[in-house]
């Protein structure tokens, strides 16, 4: 017998050679179990001999299992050597076992072969038991054809057959081939229980049987004549046979030896049906990958080689010949912040843990545009310890799918996002889709309510005698639209606006869309809103003021026709503005935060300014309400016009200014002079010396210029009644011929007066003024160069009024705006209210006036703002 890597069974019994054999020997006469024992172990040393005196004994030491060959007589008290040989081969099985008796005969051996005897050896060497054994002597025992000699060597060749067929068989049983042995005859002698699993076949039926007569259906086949002809040339043979009994595919493996066939064959049934389905599923993918847009890679990990085909580097905007086959053609082109999730799937492939590698990831083009790729791939081939080699994939542009995924997904979350319930109803009036709005509404989960019943649907159904819904579903209507009255978790008789729609995709039914929405808090707000608009209606035709309502956000719901005329606006038009944009002072988060401050029923006041639909304004006073309308905060906003009340404030607070000036010249300016008249008048009393008196003339000049500048100073701040039209070169040069004179009609005489200044006119138009005060505003600022050490005066126009200009020192820019306040002079003849008055003046007509540097560098005063005829 051959094994299936060509080595013969005989060489499965070489480490035999070593093993120590023992031997159980139960003789029939006592001088030739002395003679036997003798001779066994001389024969070699392994063998070791145990003796029994009779069969019985020996059963014995056969129970304790420490027996390897039992050599027994045939003549044995109790029981005759064969009826010994039946014993044990009840009890053991396949022990070697010699019968070697000097009382044989031909049909004692017969007997003994027809039990199982292994060798049967008479003492003697003849057959008739009659001739007595001779003495023993050395000779016999090293003698070759000596019976002792012989009886050793059978021992020796018993136990290591024995030993070999029993490792053979317990080597074939433990195969997870089959295997079975057909000798010269096609007998099979051997099944192990493998391939009996396969044939479906008890192997005890089988042994000693013809396979051709056993397994009929393979005559004439290739099993047959692959057999024939490996028997006759004696070289082994390997092929592939489909056995129609079970219904197997088989790989065969026949060994030929000079006792016949070791068959090995496997059941390859699985393995050929997965390779018909690969070479199916192979070639479905290349007909699949020729007719679709599908890129294909065939990676080296070890080498790190990747070969890319023209799909792949054509998706790209590639030619192949552009794309070396490395990794980093891949690598390079996947987008960064998708490369460490990809390396991650790839990893997890790598290491067994999912059947496939795929991830979706954007690549860059050659054009420099992300392209999405599906990347799908295998390792086809490990090591064997289970290192990826190779692996395969492919890629596939999705890019319009992402695209498409991102609509759907951006028209998801915009139907999520709506404040009305969307739903799609199925034909059976389920729910199939829903929006987050509806679960909330429902107090559920998208999961629980798809598949539900709508009560919307039930509801309608129950309301109508028609059944629209069934004429939508049939297409026998588009739309559908109205209110119910419908109890939901929120509330019950929750007051519902609904919109079905008949959806059809590509011509068949999908569904109804079904747009809802809560109305019952708006449409009782309307009701309620509509009584209060009646009963406030009445007022706000009657009242004076201005009245209007607005909720907490700033728009305004309602306004009386008092508020439309005053601001210039139609009624309807204020409806819906926002009160910032009535409120010139008010701004957005102020206004919120101040009505929300506000408690219910609380009253605030506030002054601000209102902007009318032409763009001018005017001031008013504004009393806030808060006011619970029907569970709904409003504001009730009650506005006065406070024009007439804001003028007469701010001329009363002109007066207070003005007195408190007139109580400070009074109690400093006035004194001075006082002070110094008292002390010439003393002095004059106590010397005589009238030059005393002159000094005192002159404080009482100084005196009443003074008084006359204050009372001026007073006329002058009123605002202007009417004015006619002032021709400015007139008037300046009147004053450039020293006609025009003082203020109170004296004549200019030597004392620095404006008569001794050159007075330039470079205008000749009019201006709307006042004309007197007109020409007090000239004096003034004559006299001002004059007592400043000025030679020259030019009067000249601006695009919106005139100049004055002097050729005087100036004043330092950071002093220009203190030469307008009362009192203030450099000069030590004057007063201090000369540019006071033209200021006051200038105001009083409604002018803005500047002070700045001449060309010259001397004091330039700007009138702007003025009008002219």
């Amino acid at each position: 017998m051959t094994t299936r890597d060509g080595h013969r069974t005989d060489a499965l019994a070489a480490d035999l050679q070593s093993d120590p054999v023992r031997v159980l020997l139960v003789a029939d006469r006592p001088e030739v179990g002395d003679r036997a024992a003798t001779a066994i172990e001389t024969h070699a040393d392994r063998f070791a001999v145990t003796t029994a005196a009779d069969a019985a004994e020996g059963l014995s030491v056969i129970d304790s299992g420490e027996v390897d060959c039992v050599v027994s007589g045939y003549d044995l008290p109790g029981m005759d050597g064969v009826e010994f040989l039946r014993t044990v081969r009840d009890r053991v099985g396949d022990l070697p076992f010699l019968l070697f008796t000097a009382h044989g005969s031909e049909a004692v051996a017969s007997e003994a072969i027809a039990a199982g005897v292994d060798e049967y050896l008479p003492v003697g060497g003849g057959t008739d038991g009659s001739a007595d054994p001779a003495p023993l002597d050395t000779s016999d025992l090293e003698h070759a054809d000596g019976p002792y000699a012989t009886l050793a060597s059978r021992i020796a060749r018993a136990v290591s057959r024995s030993h070999t067929e029993r490792r053979v068989t317990e080597h074939l049983d433990r195969m997870t081939d089959a295997f079975c042995g057909i000798d010269e005859s096609w007998r099979l002698t051997y099944l192990n229980e493998r391939a009996a699993e396969l044939v479906e076949r008890d192997a005890e039926d089988l042994l000693g049987d013809r396979i051709w007569d056993r397994f009929r259906a393979l005559r004439g086949t290739e099993v047959e004549s692959q057999f024939r002809d490996a028997m006759a040339s004696g070289e082994p043979t390997t092929f592939e046979f489909h056995f129609p009994g079970p219904d197997l595919d088989l790989a065969i493996d026949a060994y030929p030896s000079d006792t016949g066939l070791s068959v090995y064959f496997r059941d390859v049934t699985e393995e050929r049906e997965r390779e018909r389905e690969l070479q199916e599923l192979s070639e479905r993918f290349r007909l699949a990958v020729e007719g679709a847009d599908v890129g294909v890679w065939d990676w080296d990990i070890r080498s790190g080689e990747v070969r890319f085909d023209e799909r792949w580097a054509g998706m790209l905007g590639y030619d192949r010949s552009e794309i070396a086959f490395e990794l980093s053609e891949w690598e390079e082109r996947v987008h960064p912040d998708d490369l460490e999730e990809t390396w991650a799937a790839l990893e997890e492939h790598f290491s067994e843990e999912t059947a496939y590698y795929q991830c979706d990831h954007r690549m860059e083009a050659k054009s420099g545009d992300w392209k999405w790729i599906r990347d799908r791939g295998r390792v086809v081939e490990r090591t064997d310890d289970g290192e990826p080699v190779r692996a395969v994939g492919i890629h596939i542009d999705v890019t319009e799918e992402k695209e498409r995924e991102r609509d759907l997904e951006r028209y998801r979350r915009i139907v999520d996002e709506l404040p009305n319930s969307v739903a799609l109803y199925d034909a059976d009036r389920r729910f199939a889709v829903v929006n987050d709005r509806l679960t909330r509404v429902y107090e559920t989960t998208r999961e629980e309510l798809i598949g539900r019943p709508s009560p919307l649907l039930q509801q309608l159904r129950e309301d109508r005698d028609d059944d629209p819904f069934a004429e939508l579903v049939a297409g026998e209507r588009e739309a559908l639209s109205g209110t119910v009255e419908l109890d939901i978790p929120e509330r019950s008789d929750a007051i519902i606006d609904f919109s079905l729609r008949r959806l059809a995709i590509n011509g068949e039914f999908d569904g109804v869309i079904s747009i809802t929405r809560d109305v019952t808090v708006e449409r009782r707000r309307q009701r309620e809103l509509e009584r209060t608009s009646a009963r406030l209606e009445a007022l706000y035709e009657d009242s004076p003021d201005m009245i209007d309502i607005h909720d907490e956000a700033g728009e305004i719901v309602d306004a009386n026709p008092v508020m439309a005329a005053e601001l210039g606006y139609d009624r309807e038009e204020i409806v819906g503005m926002d009160v910032w944009d009535i409120d010139a002072e008010l701004d957005q988060s102020e206004g919120v935060d101040l009505w929300q401050s506000i408690e219910m029923g609380e009253t605030r006041r506030t002054e601000t300014t209102f902007r009318r639909a032409d763009d001018t304004t005017f001031p008013v006073e504004v009393q806030v309400r808060r006011v619970d309308v029907q569970g709904e905060d409003r504001f009730l906003a009650t506005s006065r016009d406070i024009s007439e009340r804001k003028a007469y404030e701010r001329r009363i607070e002109r007066e207070n200014e003005r007195l408190d000036e007139f109580a400070s010249i009074v109690s400093h300016d006035l004194r001075n002079p006082l002070n110094v008249l008292s002390g010439y008048l003393r002095l004059a009393r106590e010397t005589g010396d009238e030059s005393y008196f002159d000094r005192c003339g002159t404080a009482l000049d100084e005196m009443e210029r003074l008084i006359e500048d204050v009372l001026t100073l007073a006329r002058q701040g009123d605002t202007v009644g009417s004015v006619d039209p002032v021709p400015l070169a007139e008037l300046a040069t009147r004053h450039a011929n020293d006609v025009l004179g003082s203020i109170d009609g004296s004549e200019s005489g030597g004392d620095g007066s404006a008569g001794a200044i050159e007075v330039v006119v470079e205008t000749e138009g009019e201006v709307l003024a006042d004309p007197g005060r007109t020409k007090r505003l000239l004096q003034n600022l004559f006299r001002n160069v004059a007592e400043h050490g000025g030679d020259r005066v030019v009067v000249g126009d601006l695009p919106d009024g005139f100049y004055i200009e002097d050729d005087g020192p100036g004043v330092p820019e950071d002093r220009r705006e203190e030469v307008f306040e009362s009192g203030h002079t450099t000069s030590e003849s004057g007063t201090g209210f000369g540019l006071a008055i033209v200021e006051r003046i200038a105001e009083a007509h409604g002018w803005d006036v500047t002070l700045t540097e001449g060309d010259d560098g001397g004091a330039r005063f700007e009138f702007t703002g003025v009008d002219r005829p």
